[in-house]
């Protein structure tokens, strides 16, 4: 399981962005929905984007329903050239980006575990872009139905939804995704996260097991 891309979603400052980086993420997510307890400004964004680079991680825009001219906008600002994207909007407007930038496109599982996916595929290249699979009610904490889900999209994968420190080395044992994403299973209190909960969860990932 070492090289799994490891994400940790919905970071609020700096100084957690560099401790997670140096404990092993990869990627960082920053949230730029309003709505969401883990949205952050667009000067913290900066400053948590540049801590991320320094720290030797690569910082994630997390989109949601925002147009291209709104995504490069952010994009610029902060340095930024990963983007995640949820709803239609955003998700219709991906291949207007420039194409350095990165997408990583969510695509939601269904109750069933159907994967639920939609015409904005098209446009992503298998060479530069990630599909990151999740539940249809995202940043709650939820699993997906593992039993009736199959992926079978021509895109690197990261599997998203209900993943902590304790579930998710079965989780990749299981699915065998190319990376992993997690956000309310790294914290105390909702959008409140705490180093320890990100080191257990990149051990467990990395596949340090405590008998080891």
């Amino acid at each position: 399981m070492a090289n799994h891309i490891i994400k940790i979603c919905g970071i609020r400052d700096p100084k957690m962005a560099a401790q997670a980086a140096t404990a092993g993420a990869n990627l960082i997510g920053i949230i730029f929905h309003p709505s969401s307890p883990r949205y952050v400004s667009l000067d913290q964004a900066a400053a948590i984007s540049n801590a991320a680079i320094k720290a030797g991680a690569f910082p994630v825009a997390v989109f949601v329903n925002h147009t291209d001219l709104e995504m490069r906008r952010i994009c610029e600002a902060t340095d930024i050239q990963i983007v995640q994207l949820h709803g239609a909007i955003a998700r219709a407007h991906h291949h207007l980006l420039p194409d350095e930038y990165q997408r990583i496109y969510v695509q939601a599982v269904s109750e069933k575990g159907e994967l639920q996916t939609d015409d904005g595929l098209r446009y992503l290249d298998p060479n530069r872009d990630l599909v990151l699979i999740d539940h249809s009610d995202p940043g709650q904490g939820n699993i997906i139905n593992r039993l009736g889900f199959h992926y079978d999209l021509p895109f690197p994968w990261i599997l998203a939804g209900g993943l902590s420190p304790s579930t998710v080395a079965a989780a990749i044992n299981n699915l065998q995704p190319d990376g992993v994403d997690v956000s309310s299973g790294v914290e105390t209190s909702r959008g409140n996260k705490d180093i320890f909960l990100i080191q257990q969860f990149i051990t467990s990932v990395r596949g340090h097991h405590h008998d080891a």
